[in-house]
């Protein structure tokens, strides 16, 4: 592919499980070519995707919901039965080998803390939050949150001007619309591998945005943990063994630490082995304190004891950063 309608230099970037993302050249008479030298081309096909993923229900997300730390949508289209998705190109990932100066480190947590924040507060759940979706324009940031094709939103979002902006009118409005998942009844097969809450790998379907939080502690800790720190050490990445490796860490729960377990049917009838749990300073031993804390009140068995994002921000190593 040299070019796509107004851009060209078009090469490949990255391949996902549903989608393929090019870098790309606006060209005249695209408004973009004055502003970006360089663009994304997130290139999907809606008809052949169902939920949780839905690359028209991701261009809906991010054309309402606007936040300084939430990736840009500059311009959608059609090619064809192809989706392409217009955003800025940011070519790094947060991770610690790419971030490695501290100041730096707590800024963009508490940069991306905040649009974690603001979707919460409407309502919406990420759902895969990984070092891979938090995008850096350099080492130094700015940073932004990415990916929202297995966002959950609740029923109430506004999907009027869909229809207005699809090729395919009413029957993708129509669509999206059945593919919202109730709220106790989300599908549980979302997130990637390590970053998954708890939750999630004993197939709780009433989850709440709880579980980017637990993700997001696990983004946080890996930045001085070096690899995921819940790393299946055995790379099956089953739901089983993630849990096994989650309780090697922090160790095993009872129902006394994490009561909801109790709607787990697993939970209550597997006996699991008993591990004590791992200091963390002992794990992170290069970590400050102050990140520590924030990795400790986001990695909580029980959903409703993880701290919430905007309390977060209130938070030493982030509250320091404004």
């Amino acid at each position: 592919m040299d070019s796509l309608h107004n851009y060209t230099d078009i090469d490949f970037h990255a391949e996902g499980a549903f989608s393929t993302i090019y870098r790309g050249r606006p060209t005249p008479p695209s408004p973009l070519s004055a502003q970006y030298s360089e663009v994304a081309l997130k290139v999907s096909n809606p008809s052949t995707q169902r939920a949780p993923h839905s690359p028209i229900l991701e261009s809906q997300i991010l054309r309402t919901l606007r936040h300084k730390h939430v990736i840009p949508l500059l311009s959608a289209f059609y090619d064809d039965s192809d989706l392409v998705a217009v955003m800025p190109y940011l070519p790094l990932h947060f991770t610690g080998d790419v971030v490695t100066d501290p100041a730096t480190r707590a800024t963009i947590v508490r940069d991306i803390t905040s649009a974690i924040a603001f979707l919460h507060n409407q309502g919406l759940i990420h759902r895969d939050i990984k070092p891979q979706n938090i995008l850096l324009a350099s080492k130094s940031g700015p940073a932004f949150l990415s990916d929202f094709g297995t966002a959950w939103v609740p029923a109430t979002i506004s999907l009027s001007h869909v229809s207005q902006d699809s090729q395919y009118g009413e029957p993708y409005l129509k669509r999206i619309q059945t593919d919202i998942e109730p709220v106790n009844a989300k599908v549980t097969e979302v997130g990637t591998g390590p970053y998954r809450a708890p939750e999630l790998l004993f197939g709780y379907p009433a989850y709440t945005e709880s579980i980017d939080l637990w993700s997001w502690g696990c983004v946080i800790a890996e930045l001085w943990h070096g690899k995921p720190i819940f790393d299946d050490e055995n790379r099956e990445s089953s739901e089983i063994s993630l849990v096994n490796t989650i309780f090697r860490t922090l160790g095993t729960p009872d129902l006394q630490k994490w009561p909801e377990a109790s709607q787990f049917s697993a939970f209550v009838h597997i006996r699991f082995t008993q591990y004590p749990p791992q200091p963390f300073d002992h794990m992170l031993p290069n970590a400050p304190q102050e990140a520590i804390e924030v990795i400790a009140g986001l990695l909580r068995y029980e959903s409703r004891q993880r701290i919430a994002a905007e309390k977060l921000l209130q938070m030493k190593y982030l509250f320091s950063r404004r």
